[in-house]
C-alpha cells in the first residue's frame, strides 16, 4: 500500500501534463455525440451496431441471435470496449445502437454503462462517438447524455 505522500505525488505527476504535449491532447478525449457515423473524424473506427449494418473495418454486433453480443450483456460489451481502448486508443469506438441498448436495459443502466466507458476512454486517451438523434430521447435523457461530454 502506498503511503499518503506517495499517492499524492503520483496523482500530481498524472495531473501535471504540459499543454503542448501529446499526452495532454490524448487525455482530453472522451465522449462525443454525433448524428451519423460519418461525423467521426478518424477513418479507422470500431463500430458497435446492429447486425446487418454495413461497416468498414472492425465491428461488434449487438443482437439477440446466436453469435452476437446480447443486448442485455452490457458487462460483456463494456469489457470488450475497455480492452479495445487500452490496446488501440487511437482507434475510436462508434456506438450506433444506443436506443436499442436503452430499450433492453433501461436508460439508467445504459447511462451507467456509458459513464464507465467514458472514464476508461479518458484514462486510455481514446474517443467514443455516440450516434443518436436528440429526438429519440426525452429532454431529461438527452441532457444526461450531453453531460457525458467533457
Amino acid at each position: 500500500m502506498l503511503p499518503i505522500r506517495g499517492l499524492v505525488t503520483l496523482i500530481g505527476q498524472l495531473l501535471s501534463v504540459s499543454v503542448s504535449s501529446q499526452t495532454y491532447a490524448r487525455r482530453t478525449r472522451g465522449v462525443e455525440i454525433v448524428r451519423s457515423r460519418g461525423q467521426a473524424r478518424e477513418s479507422k473506427v470500431l463500430t458497435v451496431g446492429r447486425p446487418g449494418t454495413r461497416v468498414e473495418g472492425d465491428a461488434i454486433f449487438v443482437g439477440s441471435a446466436p453469435g452476437f453480443v446480447g443486448p442485455r450483456e452490457l458487462h460483456r460489451l463494456l469489457h470488450m470496449l475497455i480492452s479495445h481502448l487500452q490496446e488501440n486508443p487511437d482507434v475510436p469506438v462508434v456506438i450506433e445502437c444506443l436506443e436499442y441498448l436503452a430499450l433492453h436495459n433501461g436508460f439508467n443502466s445504459l447511462l451507467k454503462f456509458l459513464n464507465t466507458l467514458r472514464d476508461y476512454a479518458i484514462l486510455y486517451g481514446g474517443t467514443v462517438y455516440l450516434v443518436t438523434d436528440p429526438l429519440a430521447w426525452t429532454d431529461r435523457e438527452y441532457a444526461l447524455l450531453e453531460r457525458l461530454i467533457l
